[in-house]
């Protein structure tokens, strides 16, 4: 993969990853202020965005997949929703652990804070549902999502 293909794919799949995480932050932030959390979970959603991406990107110019239809397209977008929507889960989960257990620079907490069951649990079941979103957004996304992945393959530089 070249590192023009390879660039594509970056701004594509953060793109990607901050379009689909956008609604449901803006939602959960009512009356949308602009925090640290905010920002963290946007950014946490184009980086596993860029990962799901990079890695269906791979496939895809391995496979030398330019003909995809709308099995491919569901297959590339499936793939990119499982691998973002798992590197996704495993950020915002970590986030929210962190959130949840009141960390802060200027007051950091023990680690057994953080296997507390209300603060693992809580963030397990967030980062669950971030998973679940992510593969679903996928699955119905999934055949405009492989084109465009396929499109960026086949043009390279």
């Amino acid at each position: 993969m070249t590192a023009t293909v390879r660039n594509r794919l970056i701004l594509l799949g953060s793109a990607w990853g901050v379009l689909l995480a956008a609604v449901p932050a803006l939602v959960m932030t009512r009356p949308y202020r602009l925090t640290g959390f905010l920002v963290a979970a946007l950014l946490c959603a184009a980086l596993s965005g860029c990962v799901g991406t990079l890695v269906v990107g791979r496939r895809a110019a391995l496979r030398g997949e330019g003909s995809g239809g709308l099995v491919a397209g569901l297959g590339t977008g499936f793939l990119q929703g499982l691998v973002g929507g798992a590197f996704a889960a495993l950020l915002i989960w970590a986030l929210m652990a962190l959130t949840l257990s009141g960390f802060s620079l200027q007051n950091p907490v023990e680690l057994s804070t953080l296997m507390r069951p209300r603060v693992f649990l809580g963030s397990f079941f967030v980062a669950l549902s971030v998973f679940v979103y992510a593969v679903a957004a996928g699955l119905l996304l999934g055949p405009a999502f492989g084109r465009l992945v396929d499109r960026a393959v086949r043009e390279g530089p």
